[in-house]
């Protein structure tokens, strides 16, 4: 179950999807910095919704555009494609007891919205799971609540 729950984090937590790899040039044609909602649905036998509310300034926007990723996962995308309100990420990520799963992400993007879709294919207990994902996102305001 634990191993299930740390794969559904993978792409079940987008406010921390911005702590990815070392930033890269910033494109003038991503998401603008500002107060975002996210909500990230997980399925794999059971589905879980959550909605949280994120700040983003603008030197975050490099990270996320570099590729899912959160706090349980090391991840590297050799396929990393943003450009034209489009994104698509494939990689692999590790978790610190070294388990990997490999993640494909596709989705969509403009200045205040973005949509991804994610599969994750690992295993659990020996057995291959393929747990998929959802997060939408849009910016709320210009500012962040003080």
């Amino acid at each position: 179950m634990k191993r299930r729950l740390l794969l559904a984090a993978a792409i079940a937590t987008p406010a921390l999807m911005l702590s990815a790899a070392a930033p890269q040039a910033q494109s003038t044609n991503t998401i603008l910095p500002g107060y975002w909602e996210y909500t990230s649905r997980i399925q794999l036998g059971f589905s879980s919704t959550d909605t949280e509310n994120r700040c983003v300034r603008a030197h975050e926007i490099n990270r996320f555009f570099n590729g899912p990723s959160n706090r349980h996962y090391t991840c590297d995308y050799p396929t990393r494609v943003v450009g034209d309100g489009r994104m698509r990420f494939e990689g692999t990520c590790r978790d610190r007891r070294g388990r990997t799963v490999d993640v494909t992400a596709s989705g969509t993007y403009t200045p205040t919205s973005f949509e991804m879709q994610a599969r994750l294919e690992g295993r659990f207990l020996g057995i291959p799971v393929s747990p998929t994902g959802t997060i939408r996102a849009r910016r709320l305001s210009a500012t962040c609540p003080s």
